[in-house]
């Protein structure tokens, strides 16, 4: 592998042939590049327009060589290029204008806004079409898996940096890639921009180091330095391997920053010093005119001309590598949904009938042909459908998992996470990540990311038990595409998933039980009031979640044996709570009732819900992090049990009599009574 050019070497690459492509996108996309983030108009060398540079530089000449050599290599069919880091956001813009031919008035303009006040963020986002953008560093090598993976014929390079592959998503990814291989005549490649720098430190990985990681991983390592006559061949090689289905990875060793100068001005800026812009003076004469001269001989034959145009050549290369994914037309297949009732078991009719929600989560996923990726657990956590189908991809890294997800769902093909709760909130920034995009960019018709949480806190061991996740995507769920249901029973969790399934261009999460619970009925809408008999109710419970709801229901049951009407108010759609559900919920919770609220996650995720209800004075019983030996134990621990939302009720004015007034892990009792009518709100 070729070192990197020393400090007394010239800025461009002497050994390059006169015209090649590569080499000529290669200048024209580094002189744009660094216009963008300088806010200098175009063509170069430019005038200065902002009276500071922004964003990041040190990065985008490296990727623009990588992909410069991976499409002159790739024949005229071309590729999808994904790019793994906010940071190379003015590699982005330039190879769209490169790609587009936009005119020089078009660039200035978008040089003078970037990051200017007012303007455009120092991070692109939102783009269309664009599947992967964000500032989270190694998701981007899972995501281009799971996009070759559900895209038939496609071939996929991403080009991520040396210092992502410190990160534990990208070591992921990397060990591995034998098990969600890329779909028939689909390929991935994956190419480090190996420039010795994290961000604006050290990169913790040689190019040698590298080299042995991802040899003992299984892969055909290529390598290359800063000249043609080098990187052209290894690019060639790695298509070659990477369509042959072969594990291939390509080391392109240049320094950060290069091709600008070891120094402008009085400050470094090569290596970790060229990581951004900032601090960059242009209105100094003596550094602008250090830049001047450094632009000029960069463009020196010419690749951009005094129009601002640049040669055909250029285009054409350009052009053979896409960046934006056309989500294809992929129907899905129905799934028979029983109807939801409206009653339950009547008169003296026995109690209804248990079952597992996710055994019902587990058929529709599989009548639906959804790809599963779990971190394990499939076959505990009840999808032997999907086991059986084949749809299951288990493999213990949450966050590869989620990456993966979200390369199907770019692609066009439902996937969706499966997760207990407890390793859960390792999602929490991929999918903050993928909504921040969603809002950025017009909608596409993409399904849903979607997310299923399996173990509740009380129906696992301690170390199991975390709702942050669901707390997390609640709190954006007022201003984000969320949608987060608590189905109350297995035909509920059915219908509810497959509505979320139906959604379009969302995060979709579904928490349920894997545990047999009463199936309790559930006619649809945001919220569901169940009752025993028409009329008003003494109290009220609000409940979000199913084994929450089931023990509301209990008390309800429990009470109607003394004569005590208590109404249950399932809050099963938290973020679709609005208009006419939220006022029918006030009603139902309308003082002097006395109101219990009670949840399978912390209280305070729900402090909108419960104001929003009319609610914000009662008591909230939430999941606080106790436990005990067995579900009930933990139950009690957290003050969820039924006999527990009595006693709460009982100290908010609802009167009951001494025997309904036990400690919280006395004895359960009944479950369910007969004879239930659920409404929609």
């Amino acid at each position: 592998m070729t070192a990197v050019q020393g400090a007394d070497e010239l800025h461009t690459d002497p050994g390059a042939p006169a015209g090649g492509a590569a080499f000529d996108y290669w200048r024209a996309a580094c002189l744009l590049s660094f216009s963008h983030a300088a806010g200098l108009t175009w063509p170069p060398p430019g005038e200065p327009q902002r009276a500071r540079a922004a964003g990041h530089w040190g990065c985008n000449p490296g990727i623009a060589w990588a992909a410069a050599h991976l499409a002159q290599e790739s024949g005229d069919d071309g590729f999808l290029l994904v790019v793994g880091t906010g940071h190379a956001g003015s590699f982005t813009f330039a190879h769209q204008a490169l790609r587009s031919g936009a005119p020089a008035a078009a660039v200035s303009a978008a040089t003078a806004r970037y990051g200017a006040p007012g303007g455009d963020p120092s991070e692109l986002l939102g783009e269309p079409g664009v599947p992967y953008v964000g500032g989270e560093l190694g998701p981007a090598l899972g995501v281009g898996q799971g996009i070759a993976a559900a895209t038939p014929g496609l071939a996929v390079a991403v080009v991520i940096g040396d210092g992502e592959c410190e990160t534990p998503a990208a070591l992921a990814a990397f060990a591995h890639h034998d098990v969600l291989r890329p779909a028939d005549g689909a390929c991935w490649l994956p190419v480090v921009n190996v420039n010795g720098a994290r961000m604006g430190a050290a990169a913790r990985f040689s190019p040698r180091h590298l080299r042995d990681l991802l040899t003992g991983l299984g892969y055909t390592v290529l390598g290359s330095g800063p000249h043609t006559e080098e990187a052209g061949p290894a690019a060639r090689r790695a298509w070659e391997l990477a369509r042959a289905g072969r594990s291939v990875v390509w080391l392109s060793v240049t320094d950060k920053g290069w091709p600008a100068p070891v120094g402008l001005g009085h400050r470094p800026f090569r290596g970790r010093d060229a990581h951004k812009l900032t601090g960059l003076d242009l209105t100094d004469p003596g550094l602008r005119g250090a830049v001047r001269d450094w632009l000029g001989a960069l463009n020196d034959p010419p690749v951009v001309g005094p129009d601002g145009r640049v040669p055909d050549h250029i285009r054409h290369l350009a052009r053979r590598m896409r960046t934006e994914l056309p989500t294809p037309d992929r129907p899905e297949r129905p799934v028979p949904r029983p109807p939801a009732a409206t009653t339950a078991s009547g008169g003296d009719a026995p109690p209804m009938d248990e079952a597992s929600p996710m055994d019902e989560v587990d058929r529709v996923l599989a009548g639906r042909a959804v790809r599963v990726l779990s971190p394990d657990e499939g076959a505990s956590n009840r999808l032997h459908r999907c086991l059986a189908g084949g749809l299951v991809t288990e493999v213990l890294a949450e966050e590869l998992c989620s990456a993966w997800a979200w390369g199907h769902t770019e692609a066009g093909m439902p996937a969706a996470v499966v997760t207990y709760e407890a390793f859960a909130p390792l999602l929490a920034t991929q999918l903050a990540q993928y909504l921040k995009l969603l809002k950025a960019r017009p909608p596409a018709g993409r399904p849903p990311l979607a997310v299923v949480l399996t173990s509740l806190g009380w129906g696992n061991a301690p170390t199991h038990q975390n709702t942050d996740l669901a707390g997390v995507l609640l709190a954006r769920a007022a201003d984000a595409p969320v949608r987060a249901a608590f189905p109350i029973g297995a035909r509920s969790a059915a219908d509810r998933l497959g509505a979320l399934l139906d959604d379009r261009d969302a995060v979709a999460m579904l928490v349920c039980s894997k545990q047999p619970l009463p199936d309790l009925p559930d006619p649809g809408g945001p919220a569901v009031r169940i009752r025993l008999a028409t009329g008003d109710d003494d109290a009220t419970i609000l409940a979000v979640g199913d084994v929450a709801v089931r023990e509301a229901v209990a008390a309800m049951g429990l009470a109607a044996v003394h004569g005590v009407r208590i109404g249950v108010v399932a809050v099963v759609e938290p973020g679709r709570l609005r208009g006419a559900s939220r006022q029918a919920v006030r009603e139902a919770c309308a003082p002097p009732k006395p109101v219990v609220c009670v949840s399978w996650v912390a209280a305070h995720h729900l402090a909108a819900v419960y104001a929003s209800a009319g609610a914000g004075s009662a008591a909230w019983l939430g999941y606080r992090e106790r436990w005990g030996a067995t579900p009930w134990d933990t139950l009690a621990a957290n003050r969820l049990t039924r006999w527990s939302l009595l006693t709460e009720l009982h100290t908010a004015g609802c009167p009951l009599p001494p025997s309904l007034l036990r400690p919280a892990d006395a004895p359960p009792g009944p479950l369910v009574p007969a004879g239930l009518e659920a409404v929609p709100l």
